[in-house]
């Protein structure tokens, strides 16, 4: 496969994942219709996950085995950037309006693409800066803009920490010594330490429900399918063909694929706003991909 395909395939794997990342909040909505709550939908999500991950590893006949200097990494991968990611994203909802909590929490492109280029050194170009602009306006103006609610510094701070907290997942599988772990296998440890964390921190907070519908928990089963299995494992696979912050602009393409899926499947209007938030963000995407396919990932 030559570096062209190789990066054409990585571009791929990113927009796959952000579109599945898309489906969290239609899946979510009826979960928490049907009894859940944000902790005990994200525990079973990473639960169902770590079963079909180990069942698709088994079929494979591949070694569960990591590194035993590896562990801490996923395992800090896995608290510092998903859990503490979700408990500071899903708390900001409560002191602000959502709308706004997203718009912030979609800090996490710059701070990756800053991370990346002080920190472990890649490369970038104005085009990619510009794109990155161009979609976090479009964000603004997609989930944002015509947001009511009382602001709170709380809330804002929460928000922002929660972007943060995903960047240095991003960076950690990307730069750290997990890189070379192929992406069903980091998925899978990952996925297994937050559901030990999720269930210690539900029983500990008193969070844990298990009085909830079966359509409920189907929605967390699609949840899990969809949104991590596929989702997350595309994601990694893409770290590893692309840069880190070129992954994390197209990622941006997530909150169009929520929008589609809201306008569509749940009936919601679509405002000029957001019609302009969507062409910005789409504009970026395309001009991040081809950028990408242009230069070369730095070893």
């Amino acid at each position: 496969m030559t570096t062209e395909q190789k990066k054409a395939k990585g571009i791929l794997l990113a927009i796959i994942a952000a579109s599945s990342f898309g489906f969290i909040p239609l899946f979510a909505r009826i979960a928490y219709a049907g009894g859940f709550n944000p902790f005990s939908f994200s525990l079973l999500r990473s639960i169902f996950t770590t079963i079909v991950i180990f069942i698709i590893l088994k079929t494979k006949n591949r070694l569960l085995t990591v590194e035993k200097k590896q562990i801490p990494t996923l395992f800090k991968a896995s608290f510092f950037g998903y859990f503490l990611m979700m408990v500071t994203l899903f708390t900001s909802y409560n002191h602000m309006a959502t709308g706004l909590a997203t718009t912030l929490h979609f800090i996490y492109p710059v701070a990756t693409m800053a991370g990346a280029v002080i920190i472990f050194k890649e490369k970038t170009n104005l085009i990619q800066a510009g794109a990155l602009c161009i979609s976090i306006f479009g964000i603004y103006l997609l989930v944002g803009v015509k947001t009511s609610g009382a602001f709170s510094i709380t809330g804002f701070l929460l928000a922002l920490v929660s972007g943060l907290f995903y960047a240095y997942y991003i960076l950690t599988v990307c730069h750290g010594n997990i890189k070379n772990i192929s992406s069903l296998l980091q998925v899978f440890y990952i996925s297994l330490f937050n559901s030990f964390t999720l269930l210690i921190t539900s029983i500990l907070t008193g969070t844990l429900s298990l009085d909830i519908t079966f359509t409920g928990l189907l929605a967390t089963i699609m949840v899990a399918l969809i949104s991590s299995v596929i989702g997350m494992v595309a994601f990694q696979a893409a770290l590893k063909v692309i840069s880190a912050a070129t992954s994390t602009i197209l990622s941006t393409f997530e909150v169009v694929t929520s929008l589609i899926i809201g306008v569509t499947l749940l009936g919601e209007s679509l405002s000029v706003y957001q019609m302009g938030g969507s062409i910005l963000i789409i504009s970026s995407v395309i001009v991040i991909a081809l950028s990408e396919k242009q230069s070369r990932k730095p070893e």
